[in-house]
C-alpha cells in the first residue's frame, strides 16, 4: 500500500514570480524536511512550453531545489496531468522503483490574451473538430443544453455549483478567488458560452502544490500524518466528442471510478468527501452521476439541498474546486490529492468537513478524453 505524508501550496492565482518559484514555494518545505530520503521527484506540468519557452522543466526544477542528483520525470496528460503524475508516484513506490517520490504540480498561464490561452488548451482536441471552432468552454455549453432537456434541472441548480464552490474557496487561503458569489451575481454575470456565465467557469492560473508519496511501512518512519491510496484507476476515452453516444455522461470518468472503487473494496455510498473535476458548472454534475455517487439526471438535486456543501451528507469541492481555487493545468490534479490529504488529516482549516475517514479524486483530462480516479482512507 502506498501513503501520501506531506502536501503544501503556494497559492493559486495571477502570480508575477516565474515557475521556478511559484513551484518552490510549495516544494521546499517538503524539500528541506525530506531531502535525504526523497529518491524520485515527478512534475506534472503540461505547458511550460507553450506558456513560459521552457522545456525539461522536470530537471532544471529539481536543480533549481538543489537536489539535482535525484531522478526526475514530467508528465504531461493535458488538465490530467496532476493525476497521472500521482498514479506514476504511486506506481514508482508500490513497485519499489523508489521508496520516497516527491510529486509538483506547477503551471505559470496568465499573462497571455484569453483567446490566445483558450487556442492552446483547445489543440487537445481533434484538429476535424477544432476547425469548427469549439473550444472546452463551448463543449460544456453544449453538455448543459443536453443536461437540461433531457432532466429538466431548474438553470439555477447548476449555477449553485459555482455559489458552493466560491463560498469555499473563500474559506481556502490558497484558492484564486475568495470571495462568496451570490446566485444572483453568478446569473447575472456574463454569459461565455449560452447558457452558462463567467463565474460558471474556471479561471486562468497560475499556482503549484507538491506531496510525498512514500510506502506504508515507510510512513511511520517519516513522522507524519498519513493518507493511504487505497485504490487507482485510469481509463481513457475518445477524444472525438461527435463520435460520443452522449454529451450527459462522460464513459472515461464512469470506467475510472469503477476500477478504483473495485481496486479499494469500496463503493461510491463509503464516501466521505470528494474532489471533482468542475473546469464549468455542469461537470461537477454529470460527473458526481458518473462517478455513482446520485442517480442520472439527479446530481443537480444535491446542490438544491445542500447535500454537497461542507456539512453536507457528501460535501464535493471543499477546496473550492477548479472553479474558485483556480485551475493552473498541471497542479490540479495534484491539488485534488492534497485537497484529501488535508481534510482527511484534519488539516484544512475553516473548510474543514466533520466526520471523514474516507475520500474520492477525480483528475480528468480535456473534455473526458481520459480520466484517473483515486479512492483514498485514513491510515
Amino acid at each position: 500500500m502506498v501513503s501520501i505524508v506531506a502536501a503544501n501550496f503556494a497559492r493559486f492565482g495571477k502570480r508575477d514570480e516565474d515557475i521556478f518559484a511559484i513551484s518552490s514555494e510549495s516544494a521546499l518545505p517538503i524539500v528541506d524536511k525530506f531531502r535525504d530520503v526523497i529518491d524520485f521527484v515527478v512534475v506534472s506540468n503540461s505547458y511550460s512550453g507553450e506558456f513560459n519557452d521552457i522545456s525539461g522543466l522536470n530537471n532544471l526544477l529539481t536543480t533549481h531545489l538543489a537536489i539535482e542528483n535525484v531522478p526526475s520525470m514530467r508528465v504531461d496528460n493535458t488538465s490530467g496531468s496532476g493525476g497521472s503524475a500521482v498514479l506514476v508516484a504511486k506506481s514508482l513506490v508500490a513497485s519499489d522503483e523508489a521508496k520516497n517520490v516527491l510529486v509538483i504540480g506547477a503551471e505559470k498561464m496568465t499573462g497571455y490574451p484569453t483567446k490566445k490561452s483558450t487556442r492552446i488548451i483547445a489543440s487537445l482536441l481533434p484538429p476535424e473538430e477544432r476547425r469548427g471552432g469549439p473550444s472546452l468552454p463551448s463543449l460544456a455549453a453544449f453538455m448543459t443544453r443536453s443536461y437540461i432537456r433531457e432532466f429538466s434541472p431548474t438553470r439555477e441548480s447548476i449555477a449553485m455549483v459555482a455559489v458552493k464552490n466560491h463560498h469555499n474557496g473563500a474559506l481556502n487561503p490558497y484558492a484564486h478567488f475568495q470571495a462568496d458569489v451570490p446566485l444572483e451575481k453568478v446569473m447575472a454575470s456574463r454569459i461565455i458560452a449560452d447558457p452558462l456565465r463567467i463565474f460558471e467557469y474556471c479561471p486562468v492560473s497560475d499556482g503549484a502544490v507538491s506531496l510525498l508519496v512514500t510506502s506504508d511501512e515507510n510512513s511511520k518512519s517519516l513522522g507524519n500524518k498519513s493518507v493511504k491510496i487505497t485504490g487507482t484507476g485510469a481509463s481513457s476515452g475518445t477524444s472525438s466528442i461527435t463520435s460520443r453516444e452522449s454529451l450527459v455522461s462522460i464513459d472515461s470518468v464512469k470506467n475510472s471510478a469503477k476500477k478504483a472503487f473495485k481496486s479499494a473494496r469500496k463503493t461510491p455510498q463509503d464516501m466521505d468527501i470528494a474532489e471533482l473535476h468542475d473546469m464549468a458548472s455542469i461537470l461537477e454534475i454529470v460527473e458526481s452521476e458518473d462517478v455513482g455517487f446520485f442517480k442520472k439526471g439527479e446530481g443537480w438535486k444535491a446542490l438544491e439541498t445542500g447535500e454537497t456543501s461542507i456539512d453536507g451528507r457528501l460535501p464535493i469541492n471543499t477546496s473550492g474546486g477548479l472553479n474558485s481555487k483556480g485551475h493552473p493545468i498541471g497542479a490540479s490534479g495534484v491539488a485534488q490529492t492534497a485537497e484529501i490529504y488535508l481534510q482527511l488529516t484534519g488539516q484544512a482549516g475553516k473548510r474543514q468537513a466533520k466526520n471523514v475517514s474516507t475520500g474520492f479524486s477525480l483528475s480528468m483530462a480535456g473534455f473526458g478524453n481520459n480520466s484517473t480516479s483515486f479512492v483514498y482512507e485514513v491510515a
